[in-house]
């Protein structure tokens, strides 16, 4: 590794609205079941893996999260900051469909510092919206499908004068001969993920390379609660009619037909990296069980033999039979697991592909507590086909049905679908068929609607019984519900739970006075009602981190195990 060196390819993050310091940007809900924050400042895990691919294969390789960078310093100027640096390319994220407005926004600011250095894009939203974005003059490519390493790879030979743009598969492109959109087919899907390397030692050793610890974190925060994540693998078994990485969309989409899994060595590899890192979580991302009991047993048993002191965190796509919880607990000191049965309604929880009884679910919520599972994440959605109001606070009910019966180390956690229905998924393909009215389809209506403060009108959709009104009413009402049923059961503490009150009344608060102000009732938004708006908003902001408290898991001795991060940037 070269102590220093300047980066031929950067990878940028950007927020989901570039100039939220500026703008009126009240908290939402809409972010509040995942690490980051309504600005989705949590770069994609297939971040670090393009990284590092390109890294082992000759290419400085920067990645840069500029989204957090612009959280955590808000005299952080991005146009200087891209200004001084001298790239052969940019890269930048839009796997999420939000991150649209601060993903050309980015690209805008590239262009003007640069305005010959190539720009490309990539990430699932990418993939879905590749002719749209070549509309936009600050986009010169995008990288289709869910593996972009082999292709990013070669379109950087390819500007370095190495090969020809028609050789590069997965790519969308301007031909320059006729000016028109180009569309290379979208045939690298690989089944084997063995190339891909050791992502964490990457990151690790880019910070010291490029001079920038700051510029990977994954998210607001993650310094004080380092959470890791490892992957499992690329492609899903399932049919989740909001989700977009179903396999309905993956096939349909991104050439995939079924999904590729890693194998477990390297599985437990990654834990044993994190592990001599950092002693906070670690989230296995997507479910063993997908690919069998006996893939599920080989990563378990490789997880055991490393036997890391984490917290690791496990997910179940659908309910598992009591030997997979005993294999759990034989193998890891400390675990927890995720579901999300999405309603109590079973006939709606099955509307939208997930065909389990509320019986299967309580099961295992009972297995797992018995061998010792330190927390069960349920989590439950407000947006769904054929939910009422009244079928949400019946959601609601159900959750202090939970806890009552199973204690505090179950813990339910509601949400709003939002605020997009995922691009690609059966319910955006199919919106009329699944329960929805869809009132965005381009990118530009998805781009302007990020730039709404009122998250209502960020969102893409009414159900066939609720308005967009209606669910925002009703998810503050089962957010309150849900809050004062913890409280009172102790699940959590009752000062815990008068301060999300309070901060859910004050954006309930602040929500109705901009409706008042901009026209709503009658009245005339004025500067002056902007500017202290956007006062009270920048602070209810700060607040804006309380409810994720409940997503934590312990950290195991240190945050950060230092003298073991020096062995490993010293070796080879």
């Amino acid at each position: 590794m070269g102590l220093f060196a300047k980066p031929d390819f950067m990878l940028l993050h950007p927020p989901s609205v570039y100039d939220f310091r500026e703008r009126l940007v009240i908290p939402s809900p809409i972010a509040d079941l995942i690490p980051a924050s309504p600005l989705f400042e949590m770069y994609p895990i297939g971040f670090s893996f393009l990284g590092e691919y390109l890294e082992r294969n000759g290419i400085n390789t920067q990645v840069v999260n500029l989204a957090a960078r612009m959280m955590e310093k808000p005299g952080f100027d991005v146009g200087r900051f891209l200004g001084r640096k001298r790239p052969i390319a940019f890269g930048i994220g839009l796997h999420w469909l939000p991150s649209c407005q601060g993903a050309l926004e980015i690209a805008r600011l590239c262009k003007e510092a640069h305005p010959n250095t190539p720009v490309i894009m990539g990430g699932y939203s990418a993939s879905l919206f590749h002719r749209e974005l070549l509309e936009c003059p600050q986009v010169d490519y995008v990288l289709r499908g869910d593996s972009a390493e082999k292709p990013l790879l070669l379109l950087l030979g390819v500007l370095a004068g190495d090969g020809k743009l028609d050789g590069v598969p997965n790519l969308t492109y301007r031909d320059s001969s006729t000016g028109n959109v180009a569309c290379n087919a979208c045939e690298y899907v690989p089944d084997d993920l063995g190339y891909l390397g050791n992502n964490y030692l990457y990151m690790l050793r880019s910070a010291v390379k490029y001079r920038d610890r700051w510029g990977f974190r994954a998210f607001k925060g993650w310094w004080s609660y380092p959470m890791t994540m490892v992957l499992t693998c690329r492609g899903c078994l399932h049919n989740c009619t909001f989700c977009g990485g179903s396999n309905w969309s993956m096939e349909r989409f991104f050439s995939r037909a079924r999904p590729a899994f890693r194998e477990p060595g390297r599985i437990a590899a990654d834990v044993r990296t994190i592990s001599r890192i950092t002693g906070a979580p670690i989230f296995i991302v997507g479910d063993l069980r997908q690919n069998g009991d006996e893939y599920a047993s080989r990563v378990l048993e490789a997880l055991g033999r490393v036997s890391p002191e984490n917290h690791v965190v496990l997910e179940l796509f659908e309910p598992a039979p009591r030997r997979f919880f005993d294999l759990v607990a034989s193998n890891l000191p400390h675990f927890s697991f995720e579901i999300s049965p999405e309603s109590h309604d079973q006939a709606i929880r099955a509307a939208v592909g997930k065909r389990y009884t509320n019986s299967d679910l309580e099961a295992n919520l009972t297995w797992a507590l018995e061998v010792g599972c330190g927390k069960f994440d349920v989590f439950f959605m407000i947006g769904l086909p054929g939910q009422t109001p009244e079928s949400v606070m019946d959601t609601v009910s159900y959750c202090s049905r939970l806890l009552d019966r199973f204690g505090g180390n179950v813990n339910p956690l509601i949400g709003p679908l939002a605020p997009f229905l995922d691009p690609g998924s059966i319910a955006q393909t199919h919106p009329e068929q699944q329960g929805y009215r869809l009132l965005f389809n381009t990118l530009e209506e998805y781009r302007r609607a990020m730039l709404e403060p009122h998250w209502r009108d960020m969102l893409s959709y009414e159900t066939e019984c609720m308005s967009r009104q209606e669910i925002v009413d009703t998810t503050y009402a089962a957010l309150l519900e849900l809050n004062r049923a913890k409280g009172e059961s102790g699940k959590v503490s009752l000062g815990y739970m008068e301060m999300v009150k309070r901060f859910l009344d004050d954006n309930i608060a602040l929500l109705k006075r901009l409706d008042e102000a901009d026209g709503t009732t009658g009245t005339t938004l004025v500067e002056s009602d902007m500017s202290s708006m956007k006062e009270q908003a920048d602070r209810l902001m700060s607040r804006s981190s309380l409810p994720k408290e409940e997503l934590e898991w312990p950290v195991s001795g240190r945050k950060f195990r230092y003298a073991s991060i020096v062995r490993m940037l010293l070796s080879k």
